[in-house]
């Protein structure tokens, strides 16, 4: 389009966080300055770039609300707002119990939280990692993670170990890869469980609890709760499939509740053969 198309990017953020790369900070191989990208690149190639957060989106209108600037229409919006989380369901998950027990899927400040707990852990602490039914973002995500941690507590601290409740009747993504590691590499350090859904936490004791009542202390809690697309999606009407994530045309990306709306990333249904 060159010159006859104006491109505008808003983004709550000032900068860019990498979230597929973050396990390697959990892990102790990265910082998060490394997953750091400015967004003066963009802005090179005549991209408008605007920090302030969209707080709603009229699909019939297309236009956008802001927290600071003013409503604005457009001819065609790209929202790629992520996931947002399903607190509720995971009794005791309230907003208290978020301030210690972190679940860090959005890459940031709670990578950062988690990494410090695992330092100050203990060596011979346990770590209890819980895991969502499917879908939920990136999934071979929780068992990359994982394998960061066992990786760092082999080093650093091997008389510890790792509890991986996961929700799934079994490892969703990379199956054969994850259960060698898991029994090879990191034998004797995780203790894989299966349909081992978590629906309770108590933060102040650190212990959870499975649907079929089993109780799991750790010194370090990392709970992933369902999830869903982000609130901008649900808020818009456009999370058409199963109330939770935007239905889109595979070959535009269009949403399938709206023309003219495009959703990109794990805000969208899973196709086939292709998950988040």
């Amino acid at each position: 389009g060159g010159d006859a198309v104006d491109v505008v990017l808003y983004d709550r953020g000032s900068q860019f966080i990498s979230c597929p790369l973050s396990n390697l900070v959990v892990g102790g191989s990265r910082k998060v300055a490394d997953l750091t990208v400015s967004y003066q690149g963009l802005r090179d190639s005549g991209i408008l770039v605007l920090q302030d957060e969209v707080i709603a989106l009229d699909p019939e209108k297309r236009r956008l609300s802001f927290n600071k600037f003013q409503d604005q229409v457009f001819d065609r919006i790209i929202v790629s707002p992520g996931v947002d989380f399903l607190f509720d369901q995971v009794q005791g998950f309230g907003p208290e119990a978020q301030k210690t027990v972190m679940h860090a899927w959005k890459a940031g400040e709670q990578t950062v939280m988690l990494r410090q707990q695992l330092e100050a852990m203990p060596d011979g602490g346990v770590v209890v990692i819980s895991m969502p039914l499917a879908p939920y973002r990136c999934p071979p995500g929780p068992y990359e993670r994982i394998c960061q941690i066992a990786h760092y507590l082999k080093s650093a601290k091997p008389k510890s170990k790792i509890i991986a409740l996961d929700a799934n009747a079994e490892i969703i993504s990379k199956k054969g890869l994850f259960t060698k590691a898991f029994e090879g590499t990191y034998k004797g350090l995780v203790d894989y469980r299966p349909n081992s859904r978590v629906t309770e936490l108590d933060a102040a004791s650190k212990t959870v609890v499975t649907e079929l009542g089993d109780r799991i202390r750790g010194d370090v809690l990392n709970v992933i709760p369902p999830q869903r697309a982000g609130d901008l999606i649900v808020k818009a009407g456009l999370a058409n499939a199963n109330n939770r994530w935007a239905s889109v045309d595979w070959l535009t990306m269009e949403s399938t509740a709206a023309k003219g709306i495009h959703v990109l990333g794990d805000a969208t249904f899973s196709a086939p053969l292709m998950p988040k």
